[in-house]
């Protein structure tokens, strides 16, 4: 049973209000999102540094906030002051995670006291409480704790030697037996290993493109390199793009290097949440896995492996700083030393750039670890295919499908659509139901017996009058997953399938559930949105279709196209990774587009060179840097004036190239109407300075226009 942790609470002193002149030490602090940085005084015979966490009385709040010290020093302010004290944990954050905190403010205009808000876990009070409290349990010590630590007693084995040396033999035979079960690494992997060992024990900056095919081993590779970094006493971070790779991910590296992981994602239970950080806290964790977000942690990595590094995924959008976890590994690294591998078999077109202008080095797998071919991927062409109206699989796709159960094999069908059905026609008027909060049509969602609208998650009645006319009759347009879903079931024989998407995995573990099911044969098909594409194992998948592969390619976005190119190579690699005949069948409208093409002959590199001449044509990334300024107010006239004000200051600085203003792609969410202005730049810091005051200022630049700011 989880002990129960004390909470603890500020001293009463932090609420009095000290005489300046009484004090010698004071110092500035960053509570999270507070408006500036504040001055506190230093108590007598209180030390404090950089870095300390602190209680502070900030403002009219109610309750004591935590802070974390930014500066001290011994200029005496013209006011008096309340105190700061340090927290019971006595805890101090490095200099490098205080560095890494005010430059992801710096470079993403932000201010160390937002970044700081992102960069705590909620529950960061109740970690410090924990710690305070195992520290309580094991001495009464009150050692900083951001600097590398030593053992911990836990760490210490307490066994008798005869235990002892059965504990020893029983862990010699554990990691025996998982030797046996681990393939041998190829003769690619071998020298991809050796080459990246060679980075590992260099100095300074080393960043590494591990490219290699779907199924080529990749994981491999990072287990034998993790086991060599741990030899050589250095920490890992290993970072995947989604929650749900962590089971299958933590699993294979728990069970090789046969020491304990810590994993951080905001899916865990608290108590599996506050185990681990607390862990990192106290400076006992050697290996970290998460998510994005595990970036932040003050975990001072020698080795971070970026998984699947091209997702979109390790991007963060909301709230600022807008930061991206590769950059901030790649500042860390340059920073600190540290060796960043990037793992991908369709690498971002960034970190393709930055590896063709040998800024990385590129370690290359070009064959499947099984030696199992490539699967042959086929091209269905929609327009010409005549089938039943309302159907969604074509007879191609629907025969492979069948021929692919009666074998005993298992299929990944994507669709990367939620709900039964994506619009609600009047049939008096023709008019399209759209969301009354948001500029959106509404999706027909059998599971919810309801309309729903995408963005603000709002239900309506499936009878909902039309908004144009008034009538009460309609009909759906355009299929979805539910729909795709009934399909199946209804039209392959011995077909069980189970769904993953967003409406299926909103439960604490639902993802790991339906991918065991799946991995152990439970079901023998797989229909999923994208979340079906991303690095998953599944040896006995030998088919995947893509059923309407050109949705994306409407979306005014200059990465739409490559976005598209990784779904269908990424969904395409799911097949035939064991061995066999693996097949894709992709059913699309434009089968003449490039990126079907490219897609159709695994060929990366001919997809990235063509992308990369239109983007330099267009001046797009990473041949300049793009700044996306999104305005949003409820007054629609408000919004217009703030945009026409924001744009006459960016086009006064020559060096910038601004774009818009223009509607956001969906124009109204949440009764808001947003626009978006556009900059392109080689030199981020002209941006900064006239963004910088109007995005940070202590009041709002102009009163009920929200402004956000993202760098590409």
């Amino acid at each position: 049973m989880t002990k129960r942790i004390p909470k603890l609470s500020a001293p009463e002193e932090v609420h009095q209000k000290l005489k300046s002149a009484t004090l010698t030490d004071f110092c500035e602090v960053y509570i999270p999102m507070a408006p500036d940085i504040y001055t506190y005084g230093v108590p007598a015979g209180v030390s404090l540094m950089r870095g300390d966490v602190v209680w502070v009385q900030f403002a009219t709040r109610k309750k004591p906030a935590l802070a974390i010290v930014s500066k001290v020093h011994q200029d005496r302010p013209s006011f008096d002051v309340r105190p700061a004290y340090p927290h019971q944990s006595g805890y101090r954050f490095s200099e490098r995670y205080m560095e890494m905190l005010e430059w992801t403010a710096r470079y993403y205009i932000s201010t160390p006291m937002k970044a700081l808000f992102v960069f705590w876990p909620s529950d960061f009070e109740k970690y410090l409480d924990a710690l305070a409290f195992t520290k309580g349990e094991a001495s009464p010590s009150r050692e900083p704790q951001g600097s590398p630590a030593t053992p911990s007693a836990r760490d210490t084995p307490t066994t008798t030697p005869n235990a002892q040396s059965m504990s020893l033999r029983a862990e010699g035979e554990a990691i025996s037996s998982q030797t046996a079960r681990t393939p041998t690494l190829t003769l690619e992997q071998t020298n991809a290993f050796n080459t990246l060992c060679e980075e590992l024990d260099k100095d300074g900056f080393r960043g590494v493109l591990l490219h290699g095919v779907t199924g080529s081993g990749k994981t491999r590779v990072y287990q034998e390199l993790a086991r060599e970094a741990l030899k050589r006493h250095k920490k890992v971070l290993i970072l995947v793009p989604e929650i749900g790779l962590t089971p299958q991910t933590l699993k294979r590296f728990e069970d090789f290097l046969q020491v304990p992981i810590v994993v951080l994602h905001s899916a865990l239970s608290a108590p599996k949440k506050r185990e681990g950080y607390v862990s990192i806290l106290k400076g006992d964790t050697q290996v970290v896995l998460g998510t994005r977000s595990a970036i932040l942690a003050p975990f001072d990595f020698d080795l971070v492996i970026l998984d699947e590094e091209h997702d979109s995924s390790f991007k963060q959008q909301d709230p600022a700083p807008r930061y991206h976890t590769r950059e901030m590994a790649f500042h860390l690294a340059y920073k600190y030393g540290a060796l960043v591998v990037l793992g991908s078999a369709t690498p971002s077109l960034e970190t393709f750039y930055n590896a063709k202008a040998n800024n990385l080095k590129t370690v290359t797998l070009k064959e499947r670890a099984t030696q199992a071919p490539l699967p042959k991927v086929q091209i269905v062409d929609m327009g010409k295919m005549r089938q039943q109206k309302g159907l969604l699989l074509s007879p191609a796709l629907r025969e492979a499908l069948t021929d692919c159960i009666e074998r005993g094999d298992q299929a990944i069908i994507l669709m990367n659509r939620r709900g039964f059905s994506k619009m609600r026609v009047c049939t008096e008027c023709g008019e399209t139901l759209y969301c009354k909060h948001c500029h959106i049509p509404l999706v027909y969602h059998k599971q919810y017996r309801s309309l729903m609208c995408h963005y603000c998650a709002a239900l309506y009645p499936v009878n909902t009058p039309c908004s144009a006319c008034g009538a009460e009759t309609y009909e759906f347009v355009g299929g979805a997953i539910e729909m795709l879903e009934e399909e199946i079931a209804e039209w392959i024989p011995n077909a069980k399938v189970i769904r993953m998407d967003r409406d299926t995995t909103q439960n604490v573990g639902a993802s790991e559930k339906i991918l065991d099911a799946f991995r152990n044969r439970e079901y023998n098909i797989l229909i999923g949105t994208q979340m079906v594409a991303k690095g998953h194992d599944f040896p006995g998948v030998q088919l995947v279709g893509v059923v309407g592969a050109d949705s994306g390619l409407g979306i005014p976005d200059f990465r739409s196209t490559e976005r598209l190119f990784q779904l269908l190579s990424q969904t395409a690699g799911r097949a035939g990774r064991a061995g066999g005949e693996g097949q894709v069948l992709i059913q699309t409208l434009k089968p003449s587009e490039p990126v079907m093409q490219f897609a159709v002959n695994h060929d990366f590199n001919g997809f990235a060179n063509k992308e990369m001449e239109d983007r330099r044509a267009a001046f797009y990334p990473p041949f300049c840097k793009l700044v996306e300024i999104s305005c949003g107010s409820r007054d629609e006239d408000l919004l217009r004036h703030t945009v026409e004000r924001l744009e006459s200051l960016l086009r006064a600085d020559k060096k910038l190239m601004v774009l818009g203003p223009v509607d956001a792609f969906v124009p109204v969410v949440q009764n808001v109407h947003w626009a978006k202005l556009y900059i392109k730049t080689q030199d981020l810091a002209p941006v900064r300075k006239i963004l910088h005051p109007i995005i940070n200022g202590a009041k709002p630049w102009v009163q009920n226009v929200e402004i956000k700011v993202e760098i590409e």
